[in-house]
């Protein structure tokens, strides 16, 4: 296999916007589907345990619920929507976990790592990558408890003298502890999958990862991060644009009277029924093609986008950009499957786009640690067998062993019994 050549400096960055596209982007697309679907799910049970109909939930809703309806919700309505958080995060985190794997098997020559093999290896080791940032917080957390406790003590007399002034000695460097303890944790949320899929390290190795990258290599790790940030937000923007060149470009040549006409404004109509008329879909997509491409960086970007077609793409805050409501055109059966189905692949590309940002982000912080445990312990991660590699090795001597110990061409032996007279 034909190992990457790093340089083991800023410039490793640089191959994350690149290498995020094909598997990469895959995963984290996988990671976000997910996430929609359990979304939508927990918001309907939501919905129906708050005592709505099916019926009226699908008529105010569709397939795209708004994330801010469990304000007017109940509590164990609140709950269900909580879950489907975790469910995302869960999931998301996850995928991270087996993007950084997928990276550092790449940088190793294994090209054929596929990212089925990325989600088995995650799925299997996720114990480390959760419980790496957790350990950190209960640590954090306890101190800080065993604080308040000599504090409480510490309100009557003579208890104050023996539980605060002669602690404080103790209470002043365990603070500056827990302030450190508070940035490692910082650290481990996003390191943490890169700790344990590129070092294969268990929840105490990615803990106190954490804590040495943070403390051997600060001005590093800040820089190599903000690099990956603004790769991951240049890169979603960027992105962002070519999938609606590409949706303008359809909507050019499908879209026309002489070739598919009212047929394609109705299986259009049937896609955008699917989320609730929302103009992220392509129904205003097009005829705000200048708003939505430019406004993401504006202060009312996500009224805009998120703003009913009716409305216009000019009434959201874009400016300039204001579109009437598509002609309503009654859509056959065929022409309704197939306004599910480009509905459906309508919404996969646009969650392709910030599963792109995420990948990215993915792939620079598995480099970033790479580059980081190069410098903090003078170790190529890329030259070390992994696991896998292990495995192979032993297989490989085992098979040796077996070859040596069996001979290859076996001949019958005979022994000459002595002639007697």
């Amino acid at each position: 296999m034909l190992e990457t050549q790093l340089y083991f400096n800023f410039k490793d960055m640089f191959r994350a916007p690149r290498l995020a596209l094909g598997r990469r982007m895959l995963v984290m697309l996988e990671a976000l589907f997910i996430s929609y679907v359990a979304f939508v799910v927990f918001t309907y049970l939501a919905l129906l345990v708050d005592g709505n109909s099916f019926g009226s939930i699908w008529n105010k809703y569709h397939l795209l619920p708004s994330c801010c309806v469990a304000a007017s919700m109940g509590f164990f309505a609140r709950i269900l929507i909580s879950l489907s958080y975790v469910i995302a995060v869960v999931v998301i985190w996850l995928g991270v976990t087996s993007v950084a794997k997928i990276t550092i098997k790449e940088y190793k020559g294994d090209l054929f790592y596929s990212s089925r093999d990325g989600w088995k290896w995650a799925m299997k080791n996720w114990f480390p990558v959760f419980f790496g940032p957790i350990s950190i917080g209960i640590v954090v957390g306890f101190f800080v408890v065993l604080a308040a406790l000599f504090g409480w003590l510490a309100q009557w007399p003579v208890l104050d003298i023996i539980f605060y002034g002669l602690l404080f000695v103790i209470f002043l460097p365990t603070a500056l502890f827990l302030a450190f303890s508070a940035l490692a944790f910082g650290v481990g949320l996003f390191m943490s999958p890169s700790i344990v899929a590129c070092a294969e390290e268990d929840t105490m190795g990615s803990m106190f990862g954490s804590y040495t990258l943070l403390w051997n290599q600060p001005v590093r790790l800040i820089t190599y991060t903000v690099m990956t940030l603004v790769a991951a937000m240049i890169g979603y923007q960027i992105f962002y644009i070519f999938i609606l060149s590409a949706f303008k470009f359809i909507e050019m040549v499908f879209g026309h009277e002489m070739i598919m006409g009212n047929a394609y404004v109705a299986i259009k109509q049937v896609g955008m029924d699917l989320f609730g008329n929302y103009s992220f879909l392509p129904s205003n997509l097009f005829a705000g093609y200048c708003c939505d491409s430019t406004c993401l960086f504006m202060p009312n970007c996500l009224s805009s986008i998120y703003e009913p077609v009716a409305a216009g793409c000019g009434g959201g805050g874009c400016g300039g950009c204001a579109s009437a409501a598509p002609a309503v055109v009654s859509a056959t059966i065929t022409q309704t499957i197939t306004g599910v189905v480009v509905g459906i692949f309508t919404l996969l590309a646009h969650l392709a786009v910030p599963a792109y940002a995420l990948a990215t982000m993915a792939t620079g912080f598995a480099t970033s640690f790479i580059v980081l445990t190069k410098h903090k312990d003078d170790q190529d991660l890329i030259k070390r067998k992994d696991a896998d590699e292990r495995a192979e090795a032993e297989a490989a001597e085992a098979e040796d062993e077996a070859q040596v110990d069996t001979p290859e061409n076996a001949e019958d032996t005979k022994t000459d019994e002595p002639e007697t007279e």
